[in-house]
């Protein structure tokens, strides 16, 4: 990542207000080592689980609803702002806007962070806030200190500027909100503009469903079908780590190389069709992706859970009657029993 600009703006405002102050810096943070390791941070925390993503509910900005992406449309040029000090400010100021709308709401810092990374321009928009905690002084007495809570996000906005401007038909905004209670997460999210956000987790586990049902469209061998959800699977995860996009036509071209253009074609159709949705490209958790690799169950008295490519190996399942033989147990499950048979 290679920052381009940086600054951070402060809203004051109490629990319980309903006014906020905007303490704008006027030019921008140097670029140093506390900055990037800060923007480290951030970027950590950011690729977490729990991501939404979405796109402007209209791209040039309107007067009625969010104008973050008119003051986009305004100041960003496609490779750089015009004036990035001024673009921030003004973008701070319709944060408050909506942020005074809510009175539980508390006000923070807001970090805004131009950067470029892979030859695109993105720019993150961060609350961050400050903690309480006590060190010590030169001289050994206690002393009070309002570090940065770097161990957190509590809401936070990235944007594909370079998608954006270009108008791709991409979800080029991407945000999250940790913990945040709905009624702040609501604000942010009118802030931002977002049209329908689509939630990671939600988006991964209907390509799960839509994988499952690929295999059974094609009636694939029990052995051949594993071996496909673990190659999705290991794809996913790939695109999880390289904090990019999964794109359906990358599990196509990979469908199409291990079988046919038609099966490609087919899971195209299936994962497209109204029964799964699923877009054309998305964010991947990986928390999500166990159904493609492991099979379990529960209930009050037993939970079992086993990767896939143990059917037909150590362990048999008899679809006719609905049981399962296990061989191979493991070690310590194995000398529970023995003790229980003792």
């Amino acid at each position: 990542m290679s920052i381009v600009n940086l600054i951070v703006h402060e809203v004051q405002k109490e629990e319980g207000e309903s006014k906020a102050m905007l303490v704008a810096r006027p030019n921008e943070n140097p670029i140093d080592s506390d900055a990037e390791q800060l923007a480290d941070k951030v970027t950590h925390l950011f690729n977490r689980s729990g991501m939404n993503t979405g796109q402007f509910s209209n791209p040039e900005g309107s007067e009625e609803g969010s104008k973050l992406p008119a003051l986009l449309h305004k100041h960003f040029t496609g490779s750089e702002f015009d004036d990035f000090a001024a673009f921030s400010k003004a973008c701070a100021a319709e944060y408050v806007r909506f942020l005074e709308s809510v009175s539980e709401a508390e006000g923070g810092l807001l970090w805004f962070n131009h950067y470029e990374l892979g030859g695109s321009h993105f720019l993150f928009i961060v609350l961050l806030k400050r903690k309480t905690g006590i060190t010590l002084g030169d001289d050994l007495s206690f002393a009070q200190v309002n570090p940065l809570e770097t161990d957190k996000l509590h809401m936070a906005l990235r944007i594909n500027l370079s998608a954006y401007h270009d108008r791709d038909d991409t979800r080029y905004i991407a945000f999250r909100f940790g913990k945040a209670p709905k009624w702040e997460s609501e604000y942010f999210t009118q802030f931002i503009g977002c049209d329908e956000p689509k939630v990671a987790a939600k988006e991964t586990r209907k390509l799960v469903e839509a994988a499952s049902a690929f295999c059974q469209s094609q009636s694939l061998p029990s052995k051949a079908a594993n071996e496909f959800k673990r190659a999705v699977a290991e794809q996913c995860l790939e695109k999880a780590e390289e904090r990019e996009p999964l794109e359906l036509t990358d599990i196509a071209r990979q469908i199409e190389s291990r079988f046919s253009a038609e099966q490609a074609s087919k899971f195209l159709e299936i994962a497209e069709s109204d029964a799964f949705q699923v877009e054309k490209e998305i964010f991947v958790e990986k928390a999500a992706l166990k159904k493609l690799t492991r099979a379990s169950g529960s209930n009050r008295s037993l939970t079992l859970s086993f990767d896939t490519d143990l059917l037909g190996e150590s362990i048999e399942f008899n679809a006719d009657t609905g049981e399962l033989t296990i061989k191979e147990l493991p070690r310590s499950l194995l000398k529970q029993l023995m003790s229980l048979e003792s």
